[in-house]
């Protein structure tokens, strides 16, 4: 009877332990905004490009927001609606095609980093 309780108390460890691994990488990665009318829809992006590109690796909380707009006739990263951009893309908007530069005018909001990073790629590219 005690090597019952033994080993059910480990498997309700074992499940607990796996719960919050679940919950942090959740909580980590940030779950992406979905929505059925997706401002990017309407863009041109460009091919992948074997050249580098810069890459924002920070992580952010749910109420973090990233703008991607046009800043001084290229591109810049805006976070949290700051005055200032934190980083900026040296493509020169005039350059884009007509949709881009709307886009880029109005401003694109994005809350996940893993889709910060490919619009990046695609104006650098």
């Amino acid at each position: 009877m005690k090597k019952n309780w033994i080993v059910l108390l480990c498997a309700v460890i074992i499940m607990i332990a796996g719960l919050a691994i679940v919950f942090s990488q959740n909580h980590i990665s940030g779950t992406p905004v979905t929505s059925s009318s997706d401002i990017l829809d309407n863009s041109t992006p460009k091919a992948p490009s074997s050249q580098g590109s810069s890459e924002i690796i920070t992580m952010t909380s749910k109420s973090d927001v990233y703008i991607v707009k046009e800043y001084k006739g290229h591109i810049g990263i805006f976070f949290n609606d700051e005055s200032k951009p934190y980083e900026e893309i040296q493509v020169d908007v005039s350059s884009l095609p007509e949709a881009d530069r709307k886009l880029l005018k109005e401003g694109i909001k994005v809350t996940d980093t893993d889709r910060l990073n490919s619009i990046i790629e695609d104006y650098e590219s």
